[in-house]
């Protein structure tokens, strides 16, 4: 007997911040495909030191950090590592129909490293552009090992059909350019995925943007003939399925990247540092921009390494938003780049050619060169040792700027506590300057009760129960799967 329905298999991010990935089956249309294929980073830092590396795929799905394709009907989900560096070696086929990539963070797209060539990875044409930097600013090993991934790019207006299922990618707002939900059109239902996403950056009009697009797909009604007044009118049908991100469900903090700026300008008021080390997430470019407008608003320099000069060029080369073109790597000469050494990397190479070919070689500079910066910059610690600061002439006076977008969910080990007491031996007092890349209880509450699914699915979240307890006695049913169980759509 044909198996009929839908069913979701829930393998990471349940539970847990971090580490998307689920399995949907749409049985009438005989689609496998996985929304996002993350690790969960946290638990990854926790096992392997920085620059360690697993010695295999078995290593990674037995600590439970990829899933146990034996235990889904998954056939040859994952790369034979060895194996394919045979230029001659061809990937078996598998039945995995594709991987929904909605955002450029490692705990949302890490495993694509490990999997099968043969899967199309479907994710928006600036998503792809991200990753495609980051690995190729990074060196090549198991764990960074994007070569030769089947990218089907979209953008926001597009819809998917993979095998008749139709899927909607409509852009959301993040810290990180290029985010996504998505609506999907199942045999059983319309199922919501919502991503990462938040409603008090400076792009929420995007969040906006997709909960008026599942609206939309709700009334089956053509976009450019439906009111407003449309909308509230059509009752009767209800999503199906919401998988919603949960990361601040239980607290949250009133902010925005205005307060970040506002906060800021208020240090250099009666400022008494003569520089400010500061940390944030790379993939940040809200956060990148706040601080290198701040510097080159009071005449400051903003010092960062050439591999981020490199990652940024890369966004100002192939943007498609006008916000990717400022900072611009090559014209703004406040910003200035910390050579490593000679050029080891391809990456290196490319942004020292590009300096130098406009005449900008000579905002480089070198460890040597540290000791002699004054008064009057930034400098940007986030992928430096904490020893950086022996470097710097010790009659300056600074201070230190923890800018970090939610580090222990996303990409890196959060070493906040070690550098302050660390800089606090050198009397460097600490600030905290921060806007979360992830939505508010408020903004969590009000966007679920507007999609009013019938089933709601916390992800990205440690407090899944909270969801239960608020939304107890209504209309919307919430379902806490444990990691790798099912839900049945019939």
């Amino acid at each position: 007997m044909k198996t009929t329905g839908v069913r979701l298999t829930f393998l990471g991010g349940v539970n847990e911040v971090g580490g998307n990935n689920v399995l949907l089956e749409d049985f009438e249309y005989d689609v496998k495909i996985f929304l996002d294929f993350g690790i969960n980073i946290k638990k990854f830092n926790d096992i392997f030191e920085k620059f360690e590396e697993p010695s295999s795929i078995k290593e990674l799905i037995k600590l439970g950090l990829l899933p146990k394709a034996e235990d889904l009907s998954v056939k040859n989900l994952y790369l034979n590592y060895k194996t394919s560096k045979d230029k001659k070696f061809q990937e078996p086929s598998t039945n995995i129909d594709g991987i929904l990539v909605s955002h450029p963070h490692k705990d949302h797209f890490y495993g694509l490293s490990f999997t099968n060539r043969t899967i199309p990875i479907y994710t928006g044409v600036f998503t792809k552009k991200i990753i495609s930097a980051y690995y190729k600013s990074s060196r090549h090993s198991i764990c960074n090992n994007y070569d030769g991934l089947d990218w089907r790019l979209f953008r926001t207006g597009d819809v998917l059909d993979i095998k008749g299922l139709e899927i909607v990618p409509v852009h959301v707002d993040h810290s990180i350019p290029a985010a996504y939900g998505f609506i999907i059109k199942t045999s059983k239902g319309i199922v919501v995925y919502s991503g990462d996403f938040r409603m008090h950056g400076p792009l929420s009009n995007m969040t906006q943007d997709f909960l008026l697009e599942i609206k939309k797909n709700l009334s089956n009604t053509p976009s450019k003939d439906l009111s407003d007044q449309d909308l509230e009118k059509d009752k009767t049908d209800r999503i199906k399925l919401l998988i919603c991100e949960g990361t601040h469900i239980n607290r949250g903090t009133i902010e925005s990247e205005e307060f970040v700026e506002q906060n800021l300008e208020q240090l250099f008021v009666d400022n008494p540092f003569d520089f400010f080390l500061v940390k944030y997430d790379r993939l940040n470019l809200d956060r990148f921009r706040t601080f290198s407008f701040i510097a080159k608003k009071y005449g400051w320099k903003f010092i960062i390494t050439e591999k981020d000069a490199y990652f940024y060029y890369v966004m100002n080369k192939d943007e498609i938003y006008a916000s990717m073109k400022d900072p611009n790597i090559i014209d703004d000469d406040h910003i200035i780049i910390l050579s490593w050494g000679n050029v080891k990397y391809r990456w290196q190479e490319k942004i020292r050619q590009k300096m130098y070919s406009e005449h900008k070689g000579y905002r480089f500079i070198t460890q040597r060169d540290i000791k002699d910066l004054q008064k009057g910059f930034f400098f940007c610690i986030t992928s430096l040792q904490k020893d950086i600061i022996e470097k710097i002439n010790q009659n300056l006076k600074g201070a230190f700027i923890s800018s970090s977008i939610d580090p222990y969910t996303e990409e890196y080990l959060d070493n906040n506590r070690t550098l302050n007491h660390y800089f606090r031996k050198h009397g460097i007092p600490s600030y905290k300057i921060h806007a979360s890349g992830h939505a508010m209880p408020h903004h969590l509450i009000n966007f679920i009760n507007s999609v009013n699914p019938e089933y709601l699915v916390p992800i990205h979240t440690e407090h899944p129960l909270f969801f239960r307890d608020y939304f107890d006695n209504s209309e919307i049913n919430v379902i806490i799967p444990n990691k790798n169980e099912t839900i049945d759509l019939s």
